[in-house]
């Protein structure tokens, strides 16, 4: 049995203006041997117009190289409940995924080849591509990002969409995150090629160098996610802030 030790744990708030609306607590642990896998524990509460409160808890473990082999997602809103999971077979590229929802249980599975991502609806998780396949320094790196529409009911099998991602400095950039300033990998997040559409501005993202934690991200619609409080409790990083 292995054995998973507590390496980082944080804090982010999702801000629409000046509105906190949602906040994300996460744990991230490691998992001892030579397999050496990584867990990321996320658990995101808001609320909603009717006063409810939507959870969604996020369980996510991957291989050290930063493959996923497991996502399960499980939502939470009054008497309702969903519970999707990707399962991965890394030895025949083989993605099985189930969605169980207020219309019963859906399966479904597809062999992919290459490096993907599955996303995952937590900002903790959002950049860990970018630990499996490096950016490139002077190009956009595309990614292969596998992602469902499913919430409350099945909207059918799972898809894969193509994202880019560009360094927008080579060296790392000041960030302020409350009073404490912090170096950050400063990116930008594409849905083109740079070929296609060089005029599009794309949503920056500020990224640790914390098994690619993002500090901070900037979105559509004036909405802003920024981290409150980040502990790595590996010794030579013991308490950020």
């Amino acid at each position: 049995m292995s054995f998973q030790e507590k390496i980082i744990e944080g804090k982010y708030n999702y801000y629409q203006g000046d509105q906190v609306y949602c906040e994300e607590n996460f744990s991230v642990y490691k998992e001892d041997g030579s397999q050496g896998r990584l867990i990321f524990n996320a658990e995101l509460t808001s609320r909603v117009e009717t006063g409810e409160f939507l959870k969604v808890i996020v369980d996510y473990k991957l291989s050290k190289k930063f493959e996923p082999l497991n996502l399960k997602v499980k939502r939470l809103l009054g008497g309702n409940k969903s519970v999707e999971r990707y399962v991965v077979d890394l030895k025949d590229k083989n993605v099985r995924y189930t969605f169980r929802g207020t219309d019963g249980i859906h399966e479904t599975e597809k062999i992919i080849t290459g490096k993907f991502h599955i996303a995952a609806p937590a900002f903790s998780t959002s950049m860990l591509a970018t630990a499996a396949k490096k950016l490139d320094p002077v190009h956009r790196t595309s990614y292969n990002i596998i992602s469902s529409n499913n919430v409350w009911e099945y909207e059918g099998p799972f898809k894969e969409s193509e994202i880019f991602i560009e360094l927008s400095s080579l060296e790392p950039v000041p960030v302020h995150v409350g009073d404490t300033e912090l170096n950050a990998t400063h990116c930008k997040i594409f849905e083109d090629d740079k070929a296609k559409n060089p005029n599009i501005t794309g949503y920056s993202v500020y990224l640790s160098k914390h098994y690619q934690i993002p500090y901070k991200a900037s979105f559509a619609d004036d909405i802003q996610i920024e981290v409150q409080n980040l502990k790595n409790f590996e010794a030579e990083y013991k308490d950020l802030f």
